[in-house]
């Protein structure tokens, strides 16, 4: 028992370092979206950390950025649309008091949707329209946040070739808020899964700021970990679970 324990422990930590995934817990890259779509019937349930490079540049703690993590809930009830809710923590002064302590005091919340309007075929790509902070106050409302609103379209095609897989996906994407436009227009990556061991999936991307690479690894059907490197210098990493509702077989 102990020699198993130690033997998860140790892929565990292995995979670490070969992992990554986009982190709002649904399909994609590191931060672009692509049209790609979870297996039906299943809930991710995860946590992201996340560098102050990636974070909206309005989300400030006495006028500086900060690193922060992400948490998340998402569930694709059939094939053609996914839906989550996740939240990043955010640091204040507690009971915004300037004088008190920092720590992460406060959440910005958000909603994403997924819809995919064409599977993928032989011949041409999958199709998916999306968004992410879809629904809250606006900028005339209460908080007027949508800090992370943003919509796209994206294109998704991949091929086979001796058992290795390879992936084109370019994505077009509108953020609201002017502080995000540097992520905004025509962005894009490759992914690529070995014939040997198919979990595993390596890519690059551009994100409209940034080239980024990374890794994803699934473990034991059920573990999904990440980790990536953004701008070839600031790491982020994260642990899925997924969790079959109607699907205990999990095939992808």
């Amino acid at each position: 028992m102990r020699k198993r324990l130690f033997t998860i422990i140790g892929s565990l930590l292995l995979a670490v370092t070969l992992s990554a995934q986009q982190y709002i817990g649904s399909e994609g890259l590191i931060h672009v979206p692509t049209a790609d779509m979870d297996t039906v019937g299943i809930v991710r349930v995860g946590a992201h950390y996340i560098p102050q490079s990636m974070m909206p540049d309005k989300m400030l703690i006495d006028g500086e950025k900060f690193n922060s993590w992400t948490q998340y809930f998402s569930v694709t009830p059939f094939r053609w649309i996914q839906l989550g809710y996740g939240y990043t923590l955010w640091k204040f002064h507690k009971n915004l008091k300037k004088d008190a302590e920092v720590g992460f005091y406060s959440k910005d919340r958000y909603f994403s949707v997924r819809l995919q309007l064409l599977p993928e075929g032989r011949w041409w790509p999958a199709v998916v329209v999306g968004g992410n902070d879809v629904w809250g106050s606006s900028d005339n409302g209460v908080s007027g946040s949508n800090y992370y609103r943003n919509y796209y379209a994206s294109l998704s095609k991949h091929i086979e070739m001796k058992g290795h897989e390879f992936g084109a996906h370019v994505t077009y994407r509108k953020w609201k808020r002017d502080f995000n436009h540097k992520w905004q227009g025509v962005v894009g990556g490759v992914t690529y899964r070995p014939s040997f061991y198919r979990p595993l999936r390596l890519m690059g991307e551009w994100d409209g700021n940034n080239v980024n690479i990374g890794t994803d690894c699934r473990l034991f059907k059920y573990f999904l970990v990440q980790c990536a490197l953004l701008g070839f210098s600031d790491f982020n990493a994260g642990l899925c679970l997924y969790i079959p509702l109607y699907n205990p077989t999990i095939t992808k």
